[in-house]
Protein backbone atom coordinates (compact mmCIF):
# COMPACT_ATOMS: atom_id res chain seq x y z
CA UNK A 1 0.00 0.00 0.00
CA UNK A 2 1.05 3.58 -0.63
CA UNK A 3 2.93 4.64 2.57
CA UNK A 4 1.24 8.06 2.64
CA UNK A 5 -2.20 6.48 2.47
CA UNK A 6 -1.27 3.84 5.03
CA UNK A 7 -0.01 6.51 7.43
CA UNK A 8 -3.16 8.62 6.97
CA UNK A 9 -5.42 5.64 7.53
CA UNK A 10 -3.54 4.49 10.63
CA UNK A 11 -3.67 7.99 12.10
CA UNK A 12 -7.42 8.07 11.54
CA UNK A 13 -7.92 4.63 13.09
CA UNK A 14 -5.83 5.60 16.12
CA UNK A 15 -7.88 8.76 16.64
CA UNK A 16 -11.14 6.86 16.18
CA UNK A 17 -10.12 4.30 18.80
CA UNK A 18 -9.01 6.97 21.28
CA UNK A 19 -11.02 9.40 23.39
CA UNK A 20 -10.07 12.79 21.97
CA UNK A 21 -12.87 14.77 20.36
CA UNK A 22 -13.18 17.30 17.55
CA UNK A 23 -15.75 20.08 17.86
CA UNK A 24 -16.40 22.67 15.18
CA UNK A 25 -18.38 25.82 15.98
CA UNK A 26 -20.22 26.73 19.14
CA UNK A 27 -23.04 24.87 20.88
CA UNK A 28 -24.89 28.20 21.07
CA UNK A 29 -25.40 28.02 17.31
CA UNK A 30 -27.61 24.96 17.75
CA UNK A 31 -31.39 25.46 17.95
CA UNK A 32 -31.62 22.68 20.56
CA UNK A 33 -29.22 21.36 23.21
CA UNK A 34 -26.48 19.32 21.52
CA UNK A 35 -27.41 16.14 23.42
CA UNK A 36 -30.99 16.47 22.18
CA UNK A 37 -29.86 16.93 18.59
CA UNK A 38 -27.59 13.90 18.87
CA UNK A 39 -30.44 11.67 20.04
CA UNK A 40 -33.29 13.19 17.99
CA UNK A 41 -35.76 10.50 16.92
CA UNK A 42 -36.68 10.14 13.28
CA UNK A 43 -40.34 10.63 14.17
CA UNK A 44 -39.63 13.90 16.00
CA UNK A 45 -41.92 16.78 14.98
CA UNK A 46 -38.75 18.71 14.11
CA UNK A 47 -37.90 16.22 11.33
CA UNK A 48 -39.30 17.31 7.96
CA UNK A 49 -37.76 14.49 5.90
CA UNK A 50 -35.08 11.86 6.18
CA UNK A 51 -32.44 10.80 3.64
CA UNK A 52 -31.05 7.35 4.41
CA UNK A 53 -29.22 6.56 1.17
CA UNK A 54 -25.85 7.81 2.44
CA UNK A 55 -23.29 5.06 2.96
CA UNK A 56 -21.67 6.53 6.09
CA UNK A 57 -24.36 8.84 7.52
CA UNK A 58 -28.04 9.68 7.31
CA UNK A 59 -29.33 13.22 6.81
CA UNK A 60 -32.28 14.80 8.60
CA UNK A 61 -34.01 17.91 7.27
CA UNK A 62 -35.03 19.80 10.40
CA UNK A 63 -37.35 22.76 10.89
CA UNK A 64 -36.90 24.37 14.30
CA UNK A 65 -38.07 27.80 15.47
CA UNK A 66 -38.73 29.02 11.94
CA UNK A 67 -35.41 27.87 10.43
CA UNK A 68 -34.39 24.89 8.28
CA UNK A 69 -31.33 22.81 9.16
CA UNK A 70 -29.36 19.86 7.82
CA UNK A 71 -28.44 17.36 10.52
CA UNK A 72 -25.94 14.76 9.35
CA UNK A 73 -25.76 11.81 11.71
CA UNK A 74 -23.05 9.14 11.65
CA UNK A 75 -24.19 5.59 10.95
CA UNK A 76 -23.36 3.08 13.67
CA UNK A 77 -21.76 0.97 10.94
CA UNK A 78 -20.63 2.42 7.61
CA UNK A 79 -21.93 0.65 4.53
CA UNK A 80 -18.55 1.10 2.80
CA UNK A 81 -16.43 -1.78 4.01
CA UNK A 82 -12.90 -0.39 3.93
CA UNK A 83 -10.78 1.87 6.14
CA UNK A 84 -11.56 5.08 4.25
CA UNK A 85 -15.27 4.32 4.44
CA UNK A 86 -15.13 3.44 8.12
CA UNK A 87 -13.26 6.65 8.97
CA UNK A 88 -15.02 8.97 6.53
CA UNK A 89 -17.19 10.64 9.19
CA UNK A 90 -14.09 11.47 11.23
CA UNK A 91 -12.44 12.77 8.07
CA UNK A 92 -15.46 14.93 7.30
CA UNK A 93 -15.45 16.55 10.73
CA UNK A 94 -11.75 17.30 10.29
CA UNK A 95 -12.37 18.86 6.88
CA UNK A 96 -15.35 20.82 8.21
CA UNK A 97 -12.95 22.34 10.74
CA UNK A 98 -10.49 23.27 7.96
CA UNK A 99 -13.13 24.61 5.58
CA UNK A 100 -14.98 26.66 8.20
CA UNK A 101 -11.72 28.39 9.09
CA UNK A 102 -11.32 29.30 5.40
CA UNK A 103 -14.93 30.49 5.19
CA UNK A 104 -14.46 32.62 8.30
CA UNK A 105 -11.36 34.35 6.95
CA UNK A 106 -12.09 37.57 5.00
CA UNK A 107 -9.20 36.71 2.65
CA UNK A 108 -10.68 33.37 1.51
CA UNK A 109 -14.41 33.62 2.36
CA UNK A 110 -15.56 34.40 -1.20
CA UNK A 111 -13.70 31.49 -2.81
CA UNK A 112 -15.16 29.05 -0.30
CA UNK A 113 -18.75 30.30 -0.41
CA UNK A 114 -19.87 27.23 -2.44
CA UNK A 115 -18.88 24.95 0.47
CA UNK A 116 -21.51 24.44 3.14
CA UNK A 117 -21.29 26.35 6.42
CA UNK A 118 -20.87 24.25 9.56
CA UNK A 119 -22.87 25.61 12.48
CA UNK A 120 -21.74 22.90 14.86
CA UNK A 121 -20.08 19.48 14.60
CA UNK A 122 -19.19 17.04 17.35
CA UNK A 123 -17.30 13.93 16.32
CA UNK A 124 -17.92 11.88 19.47
CA UNK A 125 -21.63 12.77 19.52
CA UNK A 126 -21.72 11.77 15.85
CA UNK A 127 -23.45 14.68 14.16
CA UNK A 128 -22.87 17.75 12.00
CA UNK A 129 -25.34 20.64 11.87
CA UNK A 130 -25.52 22.99 8.88
CA UNK A 131 -28.04 25.39 7.39
CA UNK A 132 -30.40 23.67 4.98
CA UNK A 133 -29.41 24.18 1.32
CA UNK A 134 -32.28 24.89 -1.05
CA UNK A 135 -30.93 22.90 -3.95
CA UNK A 136 -31.08 19.54 -5.66
CA UNK A 137 -28.44 17.13 -6.97
CA UNK A 138 -27.24 18.12 -10.42
CA UNK A 139 -29.70 16.94 -13.05
CA UNK A 140 -27.74 18.41 -15.95
CA UNK A 141 -24.47 20.18 -16.73
CA UNK A 142 -23.51 23.43 -18.42
CA UNK A 143 -20.37 25.45 -19.04
CA UNK A 144 -21.23 27.70 -16.09
CA UNK A 145 -21.74 24.74 -13.76
CA UNK A 146 -18.40 23.29 -14.82
CA UNK A 147 -16.76 26.69 -14.27
CA UNK A 148 -18.10 26.93 -10.72
CA UNK A 149 -17.05 23.38 -9.88
CA UNK A 150 -13.49 23.81 -11.16
CA UNK A 151 -13.11 27.22 -9.49
CA UNK A 152 -14.11 25.66 -6.16
CA UNK A 153 -11.80 22.66 -6.60
CA UNK A 154 -8.89 24.96 -7.50
CA UNK A 155 -9.52 27.01 -4.35
CA UNK A 156 -9.45 23.79 -2.32
CA UNK A 157 -6.21 22.67 -3.95
CA UNK A 158 -4.58 26.02 -3.18
CA UNK A 159 -5.56 25.39 0.46
CA UNK A 160 -4.00 21.92 0.30
CA UNK A 161 -7.22 19.91 0.09
CA UNK A 162 -8.28 17.41 -2.57
CA UNK A 163 -11.87 16.21 -3.00
CA UNK A 164 -12.00 12.63 -4.24
CA UNK A 165 -15.75 11.98 -4.21
CA UNK A 166 -17.55 14.33 -6.61
CA UNK A 167 -20.47 11.94 -7.02
CA UNK A 168 -23.93 13.26 -8.05
CA UNK A 169 -25.28 13.32 -4.50
CA UNK A 170 -22.41 15.47 -3.22
CA UNK A 171 -23.00 18.50 -5.45
CA UNK A 172 -26.22 20.50 -5.10
CA UNK A 173 -27.47 23.18 -7.47
CA UNK A 174 -29.98 25.90 -6.52
CA UNK A 175 -30.60 27.13 -10.06
CA UNK A 176 -27.74 29.63 -9.96
CA UNK A 177 -24.92 28.26 -7.82
CA UNK A 178 -23.40 24.90 -6.94
CA UNK A 179 -22.92 23.79 -3.34
CA UNK A 180 -20.49 21.15 -2.05
CA UNK A 181 -21.42 19.66 1.30
CA UNK A 182 -19.94 16.16 1.76
CA UNK A 183 -16.24 15.95 2.63
CA UNK A 184 -15.81 12.39 3.87
CA UNK A 185 -13.26 11.70 1.14
CA UNK A 186 -11.45 15.03 1.04
CA UNK A 187 -7.83 14.73 2.14
CA UNK A 188 -5.02 17.15 2.92
CA UNK A 189 -1.89 17.22 0.72
CA UNK A 190 0.86 19.52 -0.56
CA UNK A 191 -0.07 20.57 -4.12
CA UNK A 192 3.42 22.00 -4.70
CA UNK A 193 5.06 18.62 -4.10
CA UNK A 194 2.42 15.97 -4.78
CA UNK A 195 -0.05 15.11 -7.54
CA UNK A 196 -2.77 14.43 -4.97
CA UNK A 197 -3.15 13.04 -1.46
CA UNK A 198 -1.59 9.78 -2.66
CA UNK A 199 1.67 11.68 -3.10
CA UNK A 200 3.56 10.84 -6.28
CA UNK A 201 2.15 7.34 -6.68
CA UNK A 202 -0.94 8.04 -8.81
CA UNK A 203 -0.72 10.89 -11.35
CA UNK A 204 -3.94 9.68 -13.00
CA UNK A 205 -6.02 11.23 -10.20
CA UNK A 206 -6.81 14.96 -10.30
CA UNK A 207 -9.79 17.32 -10.16
CA UNK A 208 -11.12 16.87 -13.71
CA UNK A 209 -10.61 13.12 -13.57
CA UNK A 210 -12.50 12.93 -10.27
CA UNK A 211 -15.46 14.84 -11.70
CA UNK A 212 -15.49 12.68 -14.82
CA UNK A 213 -15.03 9.40 -12.97
CA UNK A 214 -17.43 9.97 -10.10
CA UNK A 215 -20.07 11.94 -11.94
CA UNK A 216 -20.05 13.02 -15.58
CA UNK A 217 -19.49 9.71 -17.35
CA UNK A 218 -22.05 8.06 -15.11
CA UNK A 219 -24.46 10.84 -16.10
CA UNK A 220 -23.73 10.26 -19.80
CA UNK A 221 -24.23 6.52 -19.36
CA UNK A 222 -27.51 7.07 -17.53
CA UNK A 223 -28.83 9.25 -20.36
CA UNK A 224 -27.20 7.52 -23.31
CA UNK A 225 -30.59 6.68 -24.81
CA UNK A 226 -31.72 10.33 -24.93
CA UNK A 227 -28.43 12.07 -25.68
CA UNK A 228 -26.99 11.65 -29.16
CA UNK A 229 -23.25 10.93 -29.56
CA UNK A 230 -22.88 14.51 -30.86
CA UNK A 231 -24.58 15.92 -27.75
CA UNK A 232 -22.37 13.82 -25.48
CA UNK A 233 -19.23 14.97 -27.28
CA UNK A 234 -20.38 18.60 -27.10
CA UNK A 235 -20.82 18.34 -23.33
CA UNK A 236 -17.41 16.69 -23.05
CA UNK A 237 -15.90 19.59 -25.02
CA UNK A 238 -17.45 22.11 -22.60
CA UNK A 239 -16.05 20.18 -19.66
CA UNK A 240 -12.54 20.06 -21.14
CA UNK A 241 -12.58 23.72 -22.15
CA UNK A 242 -13.55 24.89 -18.67
CA UNK A 243 -11.12 22.43 -17.08
CA UNK A 244 -8.38 23.74 -19.38
CA UNK A 245 -9.01 27.31 -18.20
CA UNK A 246 -8.79 26.19 -14.58
CA UNK A 247 -5.70 24.05 -15.10
CA UNK A 248 -3.95 26.89 -16.94
CA UNK A 249 -4.58 29.14 -13.92
CA UNK A 250 -3.28 26.39 -11.65
CA UNK A 251 -0.12 26.02 -13.74
CA UNK A 252 0.57 29.74 -13.33
CA UNK A 253 -0.01 29.41 -9.58
CA UNK A 254 2.30 26.38 -9.35
CA UNK A 255 5.09 28.28 -11.09
CA UNK A 256 4.56 31.41 -8.99
CA UNK A 257 4.79 29.32 -5.82
CA UNK A 258 7.88 27.35 -6.91
CA UNK A 259 6.25 23.95 -7.20
CA UNK A 260 8.49 20.96 -7.82
CA UNK A 261 9.49 20.62 -11.51
CA UNK A 262 7.83 17.19 -11.64
CA UNK A 263 4.48 18.72 -10.65
CA UNK A 264 4.80 21.52 -13.19
CA UNK A 265 5.64 19.01 -15.92
CA UNK A 266 2.68 16.81 -14.98
CA UNK A 267 0.28 19.76 -15.11
CA UNK A 268 1.79 20.92 -18.41
CA UNK A 269 1.37 17.50 -20.03
CA UNK A 270 -2.31 17.35 -19.06
CA UNK A 271 -2.89 20.81 -20.53
CA UNK A 272 -1.07 19.96 -23.77
CA UNK A 273 -3.05 16.75 -24.21
CA UNK A 274 -6.35 18.61 -23.83
CA UNK A 275 -5.27 21.45 -26.11
CA UNK A 276 -4.39 18.97 -28.85
CA UNK A 277 -7.74 17.18 -28.51
CA UNK A 278 -9.74 20.41 -28.52
CA UNK A 279 -8.11 21.47 -31.81
CA UNK A 280 -9.03 18.25 -33.60
CA UNK A 281 -12.47 16.60 -33.66
CA UNK A 282 -11.05 13.14 -34.25
CA UNK A 283 -8.60 13.54 -31.37
CA UNK A 284 -11.43 14.79 -29.14
CA UNK A 285 -13.45 11.66 -29.92
CA UNK A 286 -10.43 9.49 -29.09
CA UNK A 287 -9.96 11.35 -25.81
CA UNK A 288 -13.67 10.93 -25.03
CA UNK A 289 -13.40 7.16 -25.51
CA UNK A 290 -10.24 6.93 -23.39
CA UNK A 291 -11.56 9.10 -20.56
CA UNK A 292 -14.87 7.27 -20.59
CA UNK A 293 -13.21 3.87 -20.27
CA UNK A 294 -10.85 5.09 -17.56
CA UNK A 295 -13.69 6.66 -15.60
CA UNK A 296 -15.86 3.57 -15.66
CA UNK A 297 -12.96 1.29 -14.67
CA UNK A 298 -11.92 3.48 -11.75
CA UNK A 299 -15.45 3.86 -10.43
CA UNK A 300 -16.05 0.12 -10.71
CA UNK A 301 -12.85 -0.52 -8.73
CA UNK A 302 -14.01 1.90 -5.99
CA UNK A 303 -17.38 0.18 -5.70
CA UNK A 304 -15.92 -3.32 -5.68
CA UNK A 305 -13.26 -2.38 -3.12
CA UNK A 306 -15.83 -0.79 -0.83
CA UNK A 307 -18.42 -3.54 -1.43
CA UNK A 308 -20.85 -0.70 -2.11
CA UNK A 309 -22.14 -1.51 -5.59
CA UNK A 310 -25.35 -0.23 -7.19
CA UNK A 311 -27.24 -0.76 -10.41
CA UNK A 312 -24.98 1.93 -11.92
CA UNK A 313 -21.97 -0.26 -11.11
CA UNK A 314 -23.52 -3.02 -13.22
CA UNK A 315 -24.19 -0.59 -16.07
CA UNK A 316 -20.61 0.61 -15.96
CA UNK A 317 -19.32 -2.97 -16.04
CA UNK A 318 -21.49 -3.79 -19.05
CA UNK A 319 -20.17 -0.66 -20.78
CA UNK A 320 -16.56 -1.61 -20.09
CA UNK A 321 -17.06 -5.15 -21.40
CA UNK A 322 -18.64 -3.74 -24.59
CA UNK A 323 -15.75 -1.32 -25.07
CA UNK A 324 -13.20 -4.07 -24.52
CA UNK A 325 -14.93 -6.16 -27.16
CA UNK A 326 -15.21 -3.37 -29.74
CA UNK A 327 -12.42 -0.77 -29.28
CA UNK A 328 -9.70 -2.61 -27.35
CA UNK A 329 -6.86 -1.68 -29.73
CA UNK A 330 -7.86 1.98 -29.62
CA UNK A 331 -7.89 1.91 -25.81
CA UNK A 332 -4.50 0.19 -25.76
CA UNK A 333 -2.94 2.59 -28.28
CA UNK A 334 -4.25 5.66 -26.41
CA UNK A 335 -2.90 4.53 -23.04
CA UNK A 336 -6.36 4.10 -21.54
CA UNK A 337 -5.48 0.80 -19.80
CA UNK A 338 -4.36 1.89 -16.34
CA UNK A 339 -2.73 0.06 -13.45
CA UNK A 340 -3.10 -3.74 -13.63
CA UNK A 341 -5.36 -3.45 -16.70
CA UNK A 342 -2.26 -2.51 -18.70
CA UNK A 343 -0.76 -5.97 -18.10
CA UNK A 344 -3.78 -7.99 -19.25
CA UNK A 345 -4.84 -9.15 -22.69
CA UNK A 346 -8.22 -8.37 -24.23
CA UNK A 347 -9.61 -11.79 -23.26
CA UNK A 348 -8.20 -11.54 -19.74
CA UNK A 349 -9.76 -8.10 -19.28
CA UNK A 350 -13.18 -9.26 -20.45
CA UNK A 351 -13.00 -12.19 -18.02
CA UNK A 352 -11.91 -9.82 -15.23
CA UNK A 353 -14.94 -7.57 -15.68
CA UNK A 354 -17.28 -10.52 -16.05
CA UNK A 355 -16.02 -11.65 -12.63
CA UNK A 356 -16.50 -8.10 -11.33
CA UNK A 357 -20.10 -8.26 -12.51
CA UNK A 358 -20.67 -11.35 -10.40
CA UNK A 359 -19.16 -9.59 -7.36
CA UNK A 360 -21.14 -6.41 -8.00
CA UNK A 361 -24.38 -8.39 -7.83
CA UNK A 362 -23.33 -9.73 -4.42
CA UNK A 363 -22.39 -6.26 -3.14
CA UNK A 364 -25.58 -4.44 -4.17
CA UNK A 365 -26.50 -1.55 -1.86
CA UNK A 366 -29.40 -0.23 -3.96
Amino acid sequence: MNPLVKQRQQTQLNFQQGEANIIVGQAEACPLPVEELASLRLDSPYVVETFEDGLTAIVLHLYIHGRHYNLKRKRAQALVHNVDGETSFLNEVQRRRDIQALKDSPRTAKAFAPLVTTLYANYRLGFILSPWIDGKPLASFSREIFRQIFATLFALEQAGLMEWDLCPGNILYDGRNIHLFDFGYMYAYNPLEHYNSDGLASPAFHAAERLETRNVFGYLLRYQDVMSPADQLALFRELKETALDSYTQKLIWLKQNYAQPLIIQWQTEIIERWEYALDNERSLKNLFISESFRSHCLDIADDIHGKSCTTMTLKRIDKVITMLATVFLQLENNGALLFDNATLSQIELIKKYQAYRHLAKQYQQS
